[in-house]
């Protein structure tokens, strides 16, 4: 005969609820004790290591963040540094550029012409600035032997400088008038002069480029492609350069040109 079915009182456990020799009763609805009750048991010493831990790892990231923003330079910086001294330091401006250098060379800049001698005017018929004393000084020149000249508009006196990259712009001009010589030499002008003065002329530039060009010493690389579809790999020099904004340094000369005074030599 079946048992008659009755429920179990609420209050009465298995003898498995009650932890053994503690009297206490087991969370067997939660298995295993909670997080905050377990920190409450762990021993003092513990939770100050911790503490320690956290604090320096955030503090080794915050000294790591800090290093890293202060040792970033300025353009100005390291113009200052890793260049001669300049007036015009404070136009320099650094920039990833792409060079543009098809096999077939084109452009405003190349060949001959009105349009193309007055692209490089723009670009290299760039007059001069001035200098103090101290800051000729400051560039190891002797002012004493250096062409002195007061400015013709408030009558301030100085020394009269040129920028190197007009003077290299102006040089690699020479070179490509007289690339053209036969159009340029009736035309007046560099080409024009007698046979030993523009070949002493040219060979100025083609070192002052040379030495430039070294001193730059330029390590980007440039790969190789097949353009003609002959089996012949082609150069390709359209890859990525640092430079300084050119069209920065170029105003910042044209706003501090010094204009020549009456008395002034020619040089």
């Amino acid at each position: 005969m079946a048992k008659p079915y009755s429920d179990a009182a609420l209050e009465e456990e298995p003898f498995l609820a009650r932890e053994e020799g503690t009297g206490q009763k087991w969370e067997g609805s939660r298995g295993l004790r909670s997080l905050p009750e377990r920190l409450q048991r762990l021993s003092p010493h513990w939770v100050w290591a911790c503490h320690a831990v956290l604090l320096t790892i955030s503090f080794t990231f915050f000294a790591l963040s800090f290093c890293s923003t202060a040792s970033r330079m300025t353009d100005l910086e390291y113009t200052r540094r890793y260049s001669a001294w300049s007036p015009a330091a404070s136009a320099v401006k650094y920039e990833t550029q792409q060079f543009d250098l098809p096999p077939k060379a084109e452009g405003p800049y190349v060949g001959k012409g009105d349009d193309v001698d007055a692209a490089w005017d723009e670009i290299s018929a760039i007059g001069d600035t001035m200098i103090s004393r101290e800051e000729m000084l400051k560039l190891g020149l002797d002012p004493d032997v250096s062409l002195a000249i007061t400015d013709p508009r408030d009558g301030r006196p100085g020394y009269r400088v040129a920028f190197e990259v007009f003077h290299q712009l102006h040089c690699l001009n020479l070179i490509r008038q007289n690339v053209y010589k036969d159009h340029y030499a009736p035309l007046g002008g560099d080409t024009s002069a007698q046979p030993e003065h523009l070949q002493g002329h040219l060979n100025h530039c083609i070192d002052a480029l040379r030495q430039f060009v070294m001193c730059q010493a330029d390590v980007g690389v440039f790969s190789f492609t097949f353009p003609f579809n002959d089996g012949d790999p082609w150069p390709n020099y359209s890859t990525p350069h640092t430079c300084r904004n050119f069209d920065s340094i170029r105003r910042w000369a044209i706003d501090h040109i010094v204009p020549r005074g009456p008395d002034e030599p020619e040089h």
